[in-house]
Parts: C-alpha cells; structure tokens; sequence
C-alpha cells in the first residue's frame, strides 16, 4: 500500500466494512498496525457514519444509506456490540459537511464481586 514502515506507529487504521448483521446500520472490523481492534475506537466509529452518509462511497453502498440533509442516527455495530452516532450533516451537490456529531456509548460490565454481610446485621437483636 506503500504506506511504508509502519513497525511503530499507530496508524493507519483501518476499517471493513459489510452489511449490517444485527439490524444496524452497517457492520465494522477495525485493523490497528499491531492488532485487531476488540471494538471500534470513536474516531472511527464517527469516521464510518460519515462514510455512509457520503454520496458514492463504499460504506454507502454497502448500507444503502441515501445521501440526505439534516439529523441523523446510525448503528455502527462492531464485533462486541455497536456504537450509536448522531450526526447533523449537511449535503449539497454531493459535498458532505459534517456540522456536529455525538457519540451513544453501550455500557459494559467492568467488574463483578461479592460482599460479605456478617450475619449480625440480619438478625433481629
């Protein structure tokens, strides 16, 4: 891709793209230099929906997302779940201008544990 040595270095990133499989918008797997993304990270997540409001574009196609003024929401799902973006763009001959985009997170569980309650505080007395 004559990209060149990109050994230590975070970048590029790159993103697949395919329909969507779990009724979002479209469906993503992100590639890291050194790894494969366990999710999408939120530069890429913004940087697809743009794409598929794009007129022309591959991730267009693929999610069959018609080029339109105005507010929009789309599902980005990833391997672990999706990403909701919300996007105010504006499209004027085929030129798209992004005027504000906001990020949905899902939660996940971060941890799990056990309390132990002594059996006084239970009793009666």
């Amino acid at each position: 891709m004559n990209l060149g040595d990109v050994g230590r270095k975070t970048v590029p990133k790159m993103c697949l793209v395919s329909p969507a499989r779990h009724r979002g918008t479209i469906h993503t797997r992100t590639f890291i230099p050194h790894r494969v993304h366990e999710a999408i990270g939120v530069l890429g997540a913004v940087s697809v929906a743009t794409a598929c409001v794009t007129p022309g574009s591959v991730a267009a196609q693929v999610a069959g997302v018609s080029a339109r003024s105005g507010l929009q929401r789309l599902e980005i799902e990833h391997p672990t779940g999706f990403f909701t973006v919300e996007m105010d763009v504006t499209v004027e001959g085929g030129v798209v201008t992004v005027n504000r985009s906001a990020l949905l997170r899902t939660a996940r569980k971060l941890m799990q544990g056990e309390v132990f309650v002594p059996e006084g505080a239970w009793s009666d007395s």
